[in-house]
């Protein structure tokens, strides 16, 4: 599955992960953190984009360093 993921392209990762995330983050507000709903809203897409680039970034990462042959 790593590699199924390690070979998609960065457009086709923010179109899985974004939305995924961005649920994750507005339930998470909505329902223990009890906020409002247009505030969970708003702070469901700032984290969520701000964990999606969080993840693309760690892709990456592990990609290149897989590529490269450190280890």
């Amino acid at each position: 599955m790593r590699q199924r993921w390690e070979g998609l392209q960065t457009w086709q990762q923010i179109a899985i992960g974004f939305p995924l995330l961005f649920t994750f983050t507005f339930l998470l507000n909505l329902g223990p953190f009890a906020q409002p709903l247009v505030r969970s809203i708003l702070y469901g897409i700032f984290e969520g984009g701000v964990l999606t680039g969080l993840l693309l970034a760690a892709t990456a990462t592990e990609r290149s360093r897989r590529d490269g042959g450190d280890g």
